[in-house]
């Protein structure tokens, strides 16, 4: 059993993410908050359907990512497939009670669960860039990389989504939920201009 969440494995292991959704080369990491509750459908457990898909952050950002033209299509072979990999901050499945709890905290750089995220660390040293999602996910970067200054930002307010700081390899948004899927194509098309300055994707 785990400590952290008396679950016995995360999702992350459960569905073999680093073995069957890792990219050749990791272009970008994407970091969210969590994978919702234990009723929660998980990012890369396959949907059904695409018309019907429940995870609104997979949905939302697969769209916005094919709509813009990042990806080939709006699946997540094509999300691997042009070196992306998605992972949270917090891996535990938690009721949004707590998340939220801990949102608030981050907001000061004091959450508790991302104070020593760990298994962040390897893909951030390997991702050409970096897409940071909310509160949650800034607190785990900022305990992991002095890249990530730990300033308080209004991530839901400009001049966000943007780059952390200037010529930073850190880009920052919201994160995608419920609430803000609405925004999901302005932040995909946002991140489209911030690689493109990277030379990250070849062909956007």
């Amino acid at each position: 059993m785990l400590v952290c969440c008396g679950a016995a494995s995360h999702q992350w292991e459960k569905h073999e993410v680093e073995r069957r959704w890792l990219p050749r080369t990791l272009k970008c990491f994407i970091i969210g908050e969590n994978p919702g509750d234990k009723t929660s459908q998980y990012f890369y457990e396959k949907p059904l359907s695409h018309s019907s898909d429940g995870v609104v952050v997979r949905r939302a950002l697969l769209r916005g990512l094919h709509q813009h033209g990042v990806i080939q299509e709006p699946t997540l072979e094509s999300f691997r497939d042009a070196g992306f990999l998605f992972d949270h901050a917090i891996r535990c499945q938690l009721s949004s009670a707590i998340v939220s709890a801990e949102r608030q905290k981050a907001i000061r750089y004091v959450s508790p669960r991302v104070e020593n995220p760990t298994h962040l660390a390897p893909w951030l040293t390997q991702a050409v860039v970096v897409w940071v999602m909310g509160h949650l996910a800034s607190n785990a970067v900022a305990n992991v990389t002095t890249e990530f200054p730990r300033l308080p930002r209004k991530i839901s307010m400009l001049p966000f989504p943007a780059e952390v700081q200037l010529s930073s390899r850190l880009f920052l948004s919201e994160y995608i939920a419920w609430r803000s899927e609405k925004k999901a194509p302005d932040l995909c098309e946002a991140f489209k201009k911030f690689s493109r300055g990277r030379v990250v994707f070849d062909d956007v």
